[in-house]
């Protein structure tokens, strides 16, 4: 999982370099007026029925049962994959005619408080994107093969290659006037992924079963098997795409009635937190789909016992750093060219908003991906139900009195609510919330120092980033049971070059033992 988890970081990296570059160029060139908020919404209105019928069907519903398949009957394997591809492709083709002829209904109940303007470039803009549906969802499944595999290269490709399509269509844009342009930043990306992708699982033999030279054509019984056991993983997750797309749907329509500028500025503040989030938390849940996956019932406790510590204490500084430095971050990132003040102060605010939680984000989607690789799909439901059930509900009844914080503070709530529902399933919400508080008092002595060094200007950023660092850092030192878990951990990683920690280095916690039950929870 080490291995797996560090490649998909490093290969995330350039992703994000890019990325970075999109949105400050974006920002630049566009600010957060009418042109961003009409590509936000239309690519919004894109990914909402795509993941509303196939996030969740590929990672928790296709990848476990695609690897338990390889080491178990790699025939099966294969009429899994040419199913569930023949059945992702005709819903991809409908999928497209439905986005095109009812675009403009579609965009009206995603942004009922747009003008007719905004919504028109935003109906023309999805348009252009929903051509690229079928190339984006088979792309998908193609890194998910190639993830059971050990191969994250199709993954750690696909954000340098929409970043780049985004930049070139956002100049193009700016150049000809022609806004409409940028929706094809995500549409021709895909395109050229879909083929590369196709292109790479075939040459790298991932659909050879034994020693044949190419992929055989499945018999009806065994396509019909294979299909029966991935519905039968699919089945308890329907709700979740449900309630988790209910919730995007949601925002959006709440961000357009507090104005086009907090529309645009929902993607510059959470692209800040997207790409902590990305860096940390996929990768790691990821890994862990394929790593978890192939433990015994009785390794899992101890490997999520591993884990947690180090991703504990990497996650709270990076929420203190963003929450006390929200506006300085938001300033240095994007105040430039058409970005005005007024889109400094929304997108800051929902900056604060977002990364109160990070830390919760992290842990709980890494956990709901560890219930995922064991099977336990009828608990990820309750868990994702909770998690975005409870921001709709927020959304809806604060926004008035909130404002532009609303949505932030939303997401930070879902993940804090989807931290414990998962750890409780996992058992192990008690080790880390006696974690968690051994490390409070260290993060609150961070938080105060940076806060009083905070300020305008680069210096000041730098100075209570710095200051954040340092004084966790000390206390993670300073504290035995903190030491041993993460310094350890880290001084064993760079010496010896083990790919695990050994157990005695797991945190000493004065506690109840842990009982032999203390592992997931079966459906």
């Amino acid at each position: 999982m080490a291995r797996v988890f560090f490649r998909l970081v490093l290969g995330g990296i350039a992703g994000k370099i890019l990325g970075l570059l999109r949105e400050v160029l974006l920002a630049a060139l566009f600010g957060a007026g009418r042109v961003v908020a009409a590509n936000r919404i239309a690519l919004t209105a894109t990914l909402i029925p795509i993941n509303f019928f196939t996030a969740d069907a590929l990672s928790a519903g296709f990848l476990p049962l695609y690897v338990q398949y390889r080491q178990e009957r790699p025939a099966m394997a294969q009429a899994l994959f040419r199913t569930v591809h023949l059945l992702l492709a005709a819903f991809s083709l409908a999928l497209v005619v439905a986005l095109l002829f009812g675009r403009d209904v579609w965009v009206g109940l995603l942004g009922p408080g747009l003008d007719p303007n905004t919504a028109d470039i935003a109906a023309t803009m999805l348009a252009i994107a929903a051509l690229g549906v079928p190339f984006y969802v088979l792309y998908n499944l193609y890194t998910l093969v190639g993830l059971a595999n050990d191969d994250v290269r199709l993954i750690n490709l696909r954000p340098s290659c929409q970043s780049i399509g985004l930049i070139g269509a956002t100049v193009i844009a700016y150049l000809t006037g022609h806004v409409s342009v940028l929706a094809w930043g995500f549409t021709v990306p895909y395109v050229m992924l879909w083929c590369w992708g196709a292109y790479s699982i075939r040459r790298q033999g991932y659909l050879r079963e034994g020693d044949e030279h190419g992929p055989r054509q499945p018999d009806r019984a065994a396509a019909k098997v294979a299909l029966g056991m991935f519905w039968r993983r699919l089945r308890p997750l329907l709700l979740i795409p449900v309630i988790l797309q209910g919730s995007i749907a949601v925002e959006r329509a709440v961000g357009s009635l507090l104005g086009v500028e907090v529309v645009a500025a929902t993607e510059y503040a959470r692209f800040v937190v997207d790409s902590c989030m990305a860096l940390l938390a996929a990768p790691l849940g990821l890994a862990g789909l394929a790593s978890f996956a192939k433990m015994k019932a009785s390794e899992v406790g101890d490997g999520l016992r591993r884990m947690i510590p180090p991703v504990i204490l990497v996650a709270i500084p990076l929420a203190l750093v963003l929450s006390v430095n929200s506006r300085e971050i938001v300033t240095l990132l994007y105040a430039r060219g058409q970005f005005d003040d007024r889109a400094v102060d929304i997108s800051s605010v929902m900056l604060l908003g977002f990364a109160l939680g990070i830390w919760a984000q992290v842990l709980g989607y890494t956990f709901v991906k560890v219930l995922n690789a064991r099977g336990a799909n009828f608990q990820v439901a309750i868990v994702m139900a909770l998690s975005f059930g409870v921001p709709i509900g927020i959304n809806l009844l604060t926004y008035r009195h909130w404002g532009a914080f609303t949505l932030g503070a939303a997401s930070s709530v879902g993940g804090l609510l989807m931290f414990v529902a998962s750890a409780a399933w996992l058992r192990v919400l008690g080790f880390s919330t006696r974690l968690l508080a051994i490390a409070l008092p260290g993060a609150a002595a961070a938080a105060a120092v940076g806060y009083l060094l905070s300020g305008t200007g680069v210096l000041r950023l730098a100075a209570s980033c710095a200051a954040i660092l340092l004084v966790w850092a000390l206390y993670v030192a300073a504290v035995p049971q903190l030491r041993r878990t993460f310094l350890s951990f880290l001084l064993k990683k760079l010496g010896r070059g083990t790919s695990e920690t050994p157990k005695d280095d797991l945190v000493t916690i004065k506690s109840a033992p842990v009982r032999p039950g203390d592992q997931v929870r079966s459906q």
